[in-house]
């Protein structure tokens, strides 16, 4: 193809037609113009489809995030019911008096003192962040979304940090300083099992127990602390209760994008 130009320009030269030339060779230059636009606009085209590519490789991996944090949070929330429940009943307890009246408030106990933390599902929000890759999302309200998830999940971490240090305060300590923790389990049955085992009713002492267990219940600091375990834990279900709400929205965001492909 050069030669073939070369040829026409050396013809129009010998020839002395000098102004066919001159518009010969802008013509040459429009069309070596022309092949680098259409060769830019094609790199263009490759890079685009290489980058939605990627984008769709990440949208995919938060719509498979967000699918396990549906699990993970419908656990929480659960779990947050039942604690403010177990508190609650707490609270409400009269005086003990059989082994069942003190077996019924170990299992209320293990409720209420069990200390669980939300664990966000969020590798790939993460790993965008991290590598600088967030601008790859380019729908807008995606990413407001993921930020704001962002948010939610520091503002309930925030909110448990705080209720753990009062269950320190009024829970924890005054059931070690006023009572003999862990009487009514059977600590080798415990270990060989790898599970919370009870005695046998016919080994638990009512006597020693009861009163100690019966003075825990009077203590206002105690009682206090379960009262902020039901305010706490109902604050922080509807964190979750929100952020399930907001999940909900962001997945069917990231799926209509990707049937967008």
């Amino acid at each position: 193809m050069i030669k073939f130009f070369r040829k026409i320009r050396q013809r129009l030269l010998a020839e002395n037609r000098f102004n066919k030339y001159v518009l010969y060779a802008i013509g040459e230059i429009v069309l070596v113009v022309i092949g680098i636009l259409i060769a830019l606009q094609i790199n263009n085209w490759n890079e685009e489809r290489k980058t939605r590519r990627q984008e769709v490789k990440y949208l995919k991996n938060l719509h498979k995030d967000i699918s396990l944090e549906f699990v993970n949070n419908d656990s929480i929330i659960r779990y947050r019911a039942q604690t403010v429940k177990a508190a609650a009943n707490m609270l409400n307890l009269k005086e003990l008096k059989t082994v069942e009246d003190l077996l019924e408030l170990e299992k209320l106990i293990q409720k209420v003192f069990r200390r669980v933390n939300f664990i966000p599902t969020n590798n790939t929000y993460k790993e965008l962040l991290s590598s600088g890759n967030l601008n790859f999302i380019t729908n807008d309200t995606i990413k407001e979304y993921l930020l704001n998830l962002d948010k939610e999940y520091r503002e309930i971490a925030n909110v448990e940090y705080h209720m753990y240090r009062e269950y320190e305060e009024y829970l924890y300590n005054p059931a070690v300083r006023n009572s003999e923790i862990i009487n009514l389990f059977d600590l080798q049955k415990t270990a060989d099992k790898e599970g919370l085992m009870f005695k046998n009713p016919s080994e638990i002492n009512v006597e020693i127990i009861n009163p100690q267990y019966n003075k825990l219940l009077q203590i206002g600091e105690f009682k206090n602390g379960l009262k902020l375990s039901v305010m706490n834990n109902v604050s922080l279900k509807k964190f979750h209760d929100k952020l399930a709400l907001n999940l909900h929205k962001l997945i069917a965001l990231i799926e209509k994008e990707i049937e967008r492909n």
